[in-house]
């Protein structure tokens, strides 16, 4: 008689912001040990997305699955076209593999203090309205804070800032990643609060492009027709919302809704 595997429960994290904000030390945070690399290395450790298995994060059975993506920087200043789609085709992948592996349970949004204003909302809109649609739960969670007395006070005077820029989230949480610093264990808790607190049960499927049946999806690849319209359609709509809420020039909204659409 073939022995029954064992299924395992997991929920799918996933970290976004901007290149130099912190996420790898973030993940060092929430998993109380250097796992992920942190430091100068930057073209190694942001050129890819990785993925980092904690089996043990709580005391709830579950296995969590973090996610640390590629640093996006702010598509309106002025940057190399090229580094910024590769960063949105690795975003693009990275999708894809969460899609397959059942979906994302929950967005962290990492921000460093005395960040541009402006870059934050082109990246929280590019993940929670574009390519989610706003339906996986966001948080925040602000770096570079062990020289706040009370960490908290920073987000009630950027707070006005942040809805001012249209950035909305279901929670948030005021940290310092440095561990020789006393807040180190209560950012911590307060990170893991978070987790626990707003991952969603049940894990979502990204929004940005409706799955095809595996019939209709064979026979479009054995097919030498024109692509279908739909997929055109998704895209003219998906390069519209990149020009209007992201702030992306039409040239390379075009490239990075055609890197989405049809991988």
């Amino acid at each position: 008689m073939a022995k029954k595997k064992n299924i395992i429960r997991a929920q799918n994290i996933v970290i976004f912001g901007a290149m130099g904000a912190g996420k790898s030390s973030l993940i060092n945070l929430i998993a109380n040990q250097n796992i992920a690399e942190t430091g100068s290395n930057l073209e190694r450790c942001t050129l890819t997305w990785t993925k980092y298995v904690l089996p043990r994060l709580f005391n709830n059975e579950l296995q969590y699955n973090i996610f640390d993506t590629m640093g996006i920087e702010n598509p309106e200043l002025e940057l190399e076209p090229l580094e910024y789609h590769r960063s949105i085709k690795n975003a693009s992948q990275l999708l894809r593999a969460l899609d397959a592996c059942g979906g994302t349970n929950l967005l962290v949004y990492c921000v460093q203090k005395g960040r541009d204003g402006s870059a934050l909302r082109s990246n929280y809109q590019l993940f929670r309205e574009v390519l989610y649609q706003r339906r996986v739960p966001v948080v925040m969670v602000v770096t570079g804070l062990e020289d706040e007395e009370v960490m908290e006070e920073w987000w009630e005077r950027n707070r006005t800032t942040l809805e001012a820029s249209e950035i909305a989230v279901e929670g948030h949480a005021c940290v310092t990643t440095l561990k020789n610093e006393a807040k180190y264990e209560a950012s911590r808790e307060a990170v893991h609060e978070l987790i626990q607190r707003y991952a969603a049960v049940m894990p979502v499927l990204g929004g940005w492009k409706k799955e095809e049946g595996r019939i209709s999806a064979f026979m479009r690849r054995l097919s030498l027709r024109q692509p279908n319209p739909e997929d055109k359609r998704l895209q003219d709509k998906l390069q519209k919302d990149l020009q209007g809420q992201c702030g992306m020039k039409p040239e390379l909204a075009s490239k990075v809704a055609n890197t989405f659409t049809y991988g």
